[in-house]
């Protein structure tokens, strides 16, 4: 019985061989290296569907549009500041072209800071936080390849006025969901880019940004962005925090 079953398990295991495949069930449950806190990292995936309207060195106006699908990836380095970075791909084109180009790598470091915060504890409708917060980030996109490849660099900053409001309280985090952020304030976007030959910027520099996040829980969110310069740009992300 025992040289049966060793056969058998020869034989399977010279199947696996010859077909190349890869076999699962191991069952390690240890590894070479252990991490036990990640209590400063974030991670999350976005994707944003841009419109801007762009002023072209040899005259004129176009508008560009593109989809952008990225994973950020941030740390804390103080409890109110956050230093994060994303990479992705974007597919882009001018409104007066049929498709859009094929997506190319994206990618782009910031930073996340809480300025200010004040609970508001009565009247007891109104209760949650207060607080400013700003995001600075420096981008860089392509898409297409050759004559056709169309390229920018964006630099962004806002200063926004959020106000959460909690399920029960902020320190209740077994709470489900946790929290409802709304928030809003001005934007500057910086644009420089090229297509065919030809120089662009961004049509004007100044706007506004709103949004919403749902906190499912204390540290999962789901978050929706409208951002208006001359056209709307909408995003939407989710976030995790270890």
């Amino acid at each position: 019985m025992k040289k049966k079953l060793l056969m058998a398990a020869l034989v399977i295991g010279s199947a696996g061989l010859a077909s190349a495949a890869t076999l699962g069930g191991l069952g390690m449950r240890d590894s070479l290296v252990e991490t036990e806190v990640l209590a400063r990292l974030s991670a999350g995936v976005d994707y944003a569907q841009m419109n801007r309207t762009m002023s072209l060195d040899r005259g004129g106006m176009q508008e560009l549009r593109a989809r952008v699908v990225s994973g950020q990836l941030g740390f804390d380095v103080l409890p109110w500041l956050t230093v994060f970075a994303t990479a992705g791909r974007s597919e882009a084109k001018f409104n007066t072209e049929s498709g859009y180009h094929s997506g190319q790598f994206k990618w782009s470091a910031g930073l996340k800071a809480n300025w200010w915060h004040y609970d508001i504890a009565d009247p007891d409708f109104l209760a949650g936080r207060l607080s400013f917060q700003s995001t600075a980030e420096f981008a860089q996109y392509r898409s297409g390849q050759g004559r056709e490849e169309l390229k920018w660099n964006e630099g962004y900053a806002d200063l926004t006025l959020n106000f959460e409001v909690f399920s029960t309280k902020m320190t209740d985090t077994a709470q489900y969901p946790y929290s409802l952020v709304l928030y809003g304030g001005p934007a500057v976007s910086r644009i420089d880019g090229s297509a065919a030959g030809a120089n662009f910027s961004e049509d004007r520099l100044l706007g506004v940004v709103g949004g919403v996040d749902l906190y499912i829980s204390h540290n999962l969110s789901f978050g929706g962005q409208i951002l208006h310069f001359d056209e709307y740009t909408l995003s939407a992300s989710l976030r995790y925090h270890f």
